[in-house]
């Protein structure tokens, strides 16, 4: 009987403040009011309608109040929620984040640990752009995993976590790309062996493999004489690693022209010498 009263006296609270705000120009009386749970009944309501903009400056005006109090927790919640339906990702990041260590040993804990990294993964930029938010999320989500491994949201944790290793693999395969189109063939040749070491299996693993015999072989070809039979070797070694990974690819032609030419100039240089 208690819960039943309580519940019917927040519904009527409710209701009075929605009437209230329904008239022009009180929601100025609500913002000012010295009545905390008027303020935060009407904050409560603003936000389960959906309008966010009204909610967030009232659950802002609460925190403080409220601090240590058994209302503290909700506000937290919600208003983390109301930073979120607003798009701000970084303010609802922190605030959830706030919300699991501020209270780790509660039903929402869980919850808002996994909407810090969520919050952390809206902000991660597409993959040409710095990735620092995106090595931050997945910091988050792999956190979220050892701090709860039996969570149903696990799975979901680690799809966002393969998404944005996969825009990591991207920029950094675009980057030793960059190398090779600007004509820094050695720099190339480096980043792009250092890119499948890194990202073994990756997608562009094959198209790097085949751009390391063409950086190699330019970079051979461009060099003094007494350095050509070296690298023509690196090409020819480049050649074989990679027929031996990719005997069917569609880059293997053009590769194994590279790879005769390179055996052929490297015969004509022990010739001449």
């Amino acid at each position: 009987m208690p819960g039943f009263i309580n519940t019917m006296r927040f519904t009527v609270v409710v209701c009075g403040v929605m009437l209230l705000a329904s008239c022009g120009g009180d929601y100025k009386k609500i913002q000012k009011s010295t009545n905390s749970e008027v303020r935060y009944n009407a904050a409560i309501a603003y936000y389960k309608a959906g309008n966010y903009l009204k909610a967030l400056p009232l659950f802002e005006s609460l925190i403080t109040v409220y601090r240590g109090t058994d209302k503290e927790q909700d506000i937290y919640y919600y208003y983390a929620y109301t930073n979120f339906r607003l798009n701000d990702f970084v303010m609802a990041g922190f605030y959830f984040a706030n919300y699991y260590h501020t209270f780790p040993h509660t039903e929402r804990a869980e919850e808002c640990d996994f909407m810090h990294a969520y919050c952390e993964y809206m902000e991660s930029p597409a993959y040409n752009l710095d990735q620092t938010d995106c090595k931050k999320a997945i910091d988050a989500f792999q956190a979220f995993i050892d701090n709860f491994p039996s969570s149903t949201r696990v799975k979901e944790a680690n799809h966002y976590m393969d998404m944005m290793r996969s825009k990591l693999e991207k920029k950094y395969f675009e980057i030793s790309k960059l190398y090779y189109t600007t004509q820094y063939y050695h720099a190339a040749s480096i980043s792009l062996t250092n890119y499948v070491k890194s990202y073994p299996n990756s997608r562009y693993d094959e198209e790097a493999g085949y751009l390391i015999i063409e950086a190699d072989y330019k970079y051979a070809i461009n060099s003094v004489d007494n350095r050509k039979s070296d690298r023509f070797q690196a090409v020819i070694d480049a050649y074989l690693k990679f027929v031996d990974s990719y005997p069917k690819s569609d880059f293997l032609k053009d590769a194994q022209n590279l790879y005769d030419t390179s055996v052929k100039l490297k015969g004509q240089l022990k010739t001449k010498n």
